[in-house]
């Protein structure tokens, strides 16, 4: 039922939308709306990477329709692709002229806002598109050249985050450097899917999470740390991805304190869709959660579709100057939630198949 629910979520072919796209909703509050719909890669990318990583414990019927799914949104990702051949992709299409989407006095602070692609969606692309491993290599160095480092300022973070020539979230060469814990954990899991060899960029971005952990800033300071993901529970369930691709022994010496952390947040939290991440977390570092109550087909649209929780924030203030950031953040101004109902319906799929196997 849900498989098919999240087929019927993809666009159809006419001449108001982009074949195979899952839409996403742009709403200024914590609060779903679909008045403002988005055409991005980003929650096709997280969609085709849960469903890629899940279809080996499908039925046959199952991998039939996940894989006309997967066949359908393929074609998306060349829309968002670098137009000059390069193998990075964009948040937003660059096939077409682009209006950015937030709000029109965005244009009176900064002027020209568009933005370079990302190493976040860069990631979620070659792993959706199945990249050769020559391509994803030739990535990977790529990215090793936008880090942290004494020629370029980093914009963002904690005052320790300068000691980590970690990545940048952006392959912009005149774009602030902006550093954020969730993209971190997202190249690292590229890279180990791939099996690349590690470089100086990950062995920073890894020291960097663990270090965020240590001094639990991703709970008590997460807008700094994550600014496009900005909740705790989500930093858990992308680290415990990460975890969940091959072991890597300084992340398994601390997985305890992560599992009772997602627990303590799980106990917390009364969003169907934030206990379910993180119930999600618990179970792929291999433990079972308490049981989910989870609504009946005819509540999924209200409840699982168009819940509250929102997995992505596009944040303005991460790339303005600290004095303008600051007194943005401290108004709660500048930060725009995008809503992906597809998205949250292949969240609950992942939650099921992997409760059902541990069980």
């Amino acid at each position: 039922f849900l498989l098919q629910r999240l087929s019927d979520l993809q666009a159809s072919n006419n001449n108001n939308t982009l074949q195979g796209l899952f839409y996403s909703y742009i709403s200024n509050t914590e609060k779903f709306s679909d008045e403002k719909p988005d055409e991005n890669m980003f929650y096709n990318g997280l969609v085709s990477y849960t469903l890629h990583d899940i279809m080996p414990n499908f039925t046959n019927e199952e991998k039939i329709i996940s894989g006309s799914i997967l066949n359908k949104a393929l074609p998306v990702f060349e829309k968002f692709k670098n137009q000059s051949g390069r193998n990075t992709y964009n948040f937003w299409r660059t096939d077409t002229a682009f209006e950015f989407p937030y709000t029109w006095w965005i244009k009176i602070i900064r002027g020209n806002v568009t933005l370079p692609d990302d190493l976040d969606d860069t990631s979620l692309g070659l792993l959706a598109t199945n990249a050769s491993a020559a391509t994803a290599e030739q990535v990977h160095k790529l990215m090793s050249t936008f880090v942290n480092d004494s020629l370029h300022v980093l914009r963002n973070g904690l005052d320790y985050f300068k000691n980590y020539p970690a990545y940048s979230v952006w392959f912009g060469k005149k774009f602030p450097v902006v550093m954020d814990a969730c993209v971190l954990a997202n190249i690292l899991s590229f890279v180990q899917e791939y099996d690349l060899q590690w470089n100086a960029a990950d062995s920073a971005s890894l020291q960097l999470l663990l270090k965020i952990v240590r001094e639990k800033d991703y709970i008590n300071n997460p807008l700094q740390v994550s600014p496009y993901y900005g909740k705790p529970s989500i930093f858990l369930y992308n680290l415990s991805r990460l975890m969940s691709v091959k072991k890597i022994p300084e992340l398994e010496a601390i997985k305890i304190e992560l599992i009772t952390e997602a627990a303590k947040q799980f106990a917390q939290s009364k969003n169907l869709m934030e206990r379910i991440i993180l119930s999600t977390a618990i179970l792929k570092w291999g433990y079972i959660p308490p049981t989910i109550e989870l609504p009946a087909p005819d509540e999924i649209e209200h409840s699982v579709e168009k819940n509250d929780f929102a997995f992505f924030i596009g944040n303005i203030p991460s790339y303005l100057s600290p004095a303008i950031r600051y007194t943005f953040l401290k108004k709660n101004a500048g930060l725009f939630y995008h809503y992906c109902p597809a998205y949250n319906i292949a969240l609950l799929i992942e939650y099921i198949t992997l409760r059902n196997d541990a069980e």
